[in-house]
């Protein structure tokens, strides 16, 4: 393939007014994502505060959490979908030992979490995820929660490992983009990087028009990968406090949380960073 070619396909895929595809991908996420951000956050209300929220606004959030809890196969199934359309855009051969190893972290976290959880709380008594506790507390059978549980958590699964094979299919894309604008320093860099290298300083913190925000081809990639390896790398530390490895503390979670999606980042970038400079 031609460099003009291999620039028009890049375009393609790089640019949203272009990439239907991507549109589609990114605007149902970001509201699948607002959608329990929101169901969430109500749910961790105090009762006292649910109590007010109820009596001002009539509306039930423990049926609208258990409304979210029906829901998320179905949304899970349907990201999946736009996600596989995603990747299909990538044009680079996966590097095998790689792929595999970004697949069996992801893979080994959920499993592990997963299989000391069945271990040591086989009636699910002691589970934290708060989806599967609306429906053990709304008297739904052990059986319907192991199946539901067993769906979304397939579903995780594949999504995660989707992203990282989107992200390993697309990267010379993405460094392809970065290279393109030739940064000179670290900043020119991050701002090209996440998809801004063709803004000013200014534009690219606090974009006050349309046409000043970044490329959010770039921003799918510098979310999804720190969170992908951030939330795996958080799951093989609460596997460890099951087994009594590490002991239970609130603070040292959010403290492996951030860490995973801070060195993850990181990670990313300089990895981007190498390939951009690989770029003829």
């Amino acid at each position: 393939m031609s460099d003009s070619n291999c620039k028009s396909l890049a375009d393609n895929v790089v640019y949203w007014h272009h990439n239907g595809v991507m549109r589609r991908f990114t605007i149902v996420t970001s509201l699948v994502l607002t959608w329990v951000a929101c169901d969430l956050l109500l749910h961790t209300l105090s009762w006292e505060a649910r109590g007010v929220l109820l009596n001002v606004t009539e509306i039930d959030f423990g049926r609208l959490h258990l409304l979210t809890a029906y829901s998320l196969p179905v949304l899970g199934v349907v990201t999946l979908a736009l996600l596989c359309g995603f990747i299909r855009q990538g044009n680079t051969q996966l590097p095998s030992v790689i792929t595999v190893c970004g697949g069996l972290f992801i893979i080994g976290g959920a499993l592990t979490d997963i299989a000391v959880t069945v271990i040591y709380s086989p009636d699910l008594a002691m589970e934290g995820n708060l989806y599967l506790r609306i429906l053990l507390d709304s008297e739904h059978s052990l059986p319907f929660v192991y199946a539901y549980a067993f769906i979304t958590q397939s579903l995780y699964i594949a999504l995660f490992c989707g992203l990282w094979i989107g992200f390993l299919k697309h990267r010379w894309m993405i460094a392809q983009s970065v290279s393109s604008a030739a940064p000179r320093s670290i900043l020119e860099f991050v701002k090209a990087a996440t998809g801004g290298a063709h803004l000013t300083i200014r534009q690219w913190l606090l974009p006050l028009r349309m046409s000043e925000i970044p490329l959010l081809y770039h921003y799918v990639w510098v979310i999804a990968i720190p969170i992908v390896f951030g939330i795996s790398q958080f799951r093989w530390y609460v596997a460890m406090e099951w087994m009594g490895i590490v002991e239970p503390d609130f603070a040292t979670r959010v403290a492996v949380a951030l860490h995973g999606v801070c060195s993850s980042l990181v990670v990313y970038l300089l990895a981007v960073r190498r390939m951009a400079l690989l770029m003829p």
